[in-house]
């Protein structure tokens, strides 16, 4: 198959892994470029352009399976090779055979073992390699530079620690949980692609959802959060308080940039516009086994979380959650920022994995209550004003993230 053969389009989402992984640009695009990878069964092409400051890419299939030989391009490289196999094999041989008295075999070098005591030096005088200064040997060998292993980027993850207090309120009770995120992680996810082009579920969410390196960095998150109740149902108040108190990140409003966060990006900035907390959220939820799905609006994101139909939003059979700031579940903030409201029609984004049904009574309750209040006017009597601070310090309405 060569490169002038028929290619058709093909969505980021259903790429192979392994084309995910190496089609995402190297270093920063500044002019438009195509680039294909050839492949079995199938090659692929990706063009790179940037339009507005804005990174797009496009990908290709080709429509027919490759034949099975070698690209045209790299046969001769593979010729080369195989020549100069050849040639240092023949040489070596006749090394062998005619100087053999000259070679020197290579020492069997074993890896240091670490000890709390220094060793004891041998008296034998085969050399020994030990984590104590080296020993002389008998013959005199030429120096060797090795070459370091390179390391896996799960090595340097836990560079940079950062420790954060993150404070939550549910039924009244103000708590708080410390936990630490690496740099090291947030940075390997800083350089993963975040922008989309067509499908901003398929080409982003879903990806910013699963990743094999955030569920492991984030299971101490889940289990701290089960450890500070054993019902269930607190944990996910728990887990909704605790990013509902999480700053907002007003640069991140006003900027230009597309780019969406990992949750665990999220975590360690320890700050979020309504898509980044809305993604923390709902990941959470979903890994304390919470049937939890994303309302995407033309401006704006939400969480929601399978509740009883009495209480849901627009009977969609989830009940509504605000990230930007602490809010009663099941409250619909009337106008948000810019005069935005809130339509019944959202595009839903269903999490795969959790099943569990949270009862939002009490909150819808609440939640009710303060609706009805506010429709009084900024001025209220005695009693009721009451109830308004009550039901506020319940939830931390007030608190300015």
């Amino acid at each position: 198959m060569t490169q002038s053969d028929d290619w058709e389009p093909i969505n980021y989402h259903n790429l192979p892994h392994w084309m995910k992984r190496v089609s995402k640009p190297k270093h920063w695009i500044e002019n438009t470029y195509t680039k294909i990878f050839y492949s079995k069964p199938f090659n692929f092409k990706v063009k790179y352009s940037v339009v507005h400051g804005k990174l797009h890419i496009n990908y290709w299939k080709s429509t027919q399976k490759t034949i099975n030989k070698p690209d045209p391009k790299s046969f001769p490289i593979i010729i080369y090779l195989l020549i100069i196999v050849v040639l240092a094999g023949v040489g070596f041989v006749l090394f062998i055979q005619y100087a053999p008295s000259n070679i020197t075999p290579f020492p069997i070098i074993i890896s240091p073992e670490i000890t709390a005591s220094r060793p004891t030096v041998s008296s034998n005088p085969t050399p020994v390699l030990t984590a104590s200064p080296p020993t002389l040997i008998h013959t005199p060998l030429p120096t060797r530079s090795l070459t370091p292993i390179p390391t896996t980027p799960n090595n340097n993850f836990k560079q940079t620690p950062k420790t954060t207090s993150y404070s939550y309120i549910v039924g009244g009770n103000r708590d708080s949980i410390s936990f630490t995120t690496y740099g090291g992680l947030a940075d390997y996810f800083s350089k993963e692609s975040h922008t989309y082009r067509y499908d901003a579920e398929k080409e982003v969410i879903v990806e910013l959802l699963e990743n094999d390196y955030q569920d492991e960095y984030l299971q101490p998150l889940i289990e701290a959060i089960r450890k500070k109740s054993n019902n269930p149902d607190t944990q996910a108040k728990i887990a909704i308080s605790f990013v509902q108190h999480i700053p907002y990140n007003w640069k991140g409003l006003y900027g230009i940039s597309m780019d969406w966060y990992y949750p665990y990006e999220t975590l360690h900035n320890n700050k979020g516009v309504c898509a980044d907390k809305s993604l923390l959220l709902a990941f959470l939820l979903n890994e304390l086994g919470y049937d939890t799905v994303l309302f995407e609006f033309s401006n704006h994101m939400a969480v929601g979380v399978k509740s009883s139909s009495n209480y849901d939003f627009y009977d969609t059979g989830y009940a509504f959650i605000e990230t930007t700031r602490p809010t009663i579940i099941t409250f619909i903030p009337d106008t948000y920022y810019g005069g935005f409201t809130v339509s019944s029609n959202p595009h839903i984004i269903h999490l795969n994995g959790g099943k569990k049904v949270l009862d939002v009574s009490n909150e819808y309750r609440d939640a009710l209550t303060m609706k009805q209040l506010e429709a009084m006017g900024q001025v209220l009597d005695q009693s009721h004003y009451a109830e308004w601070s009550k039901i506020s310090n319940n939830y931390n309405l007030q608190y300015n993230t």
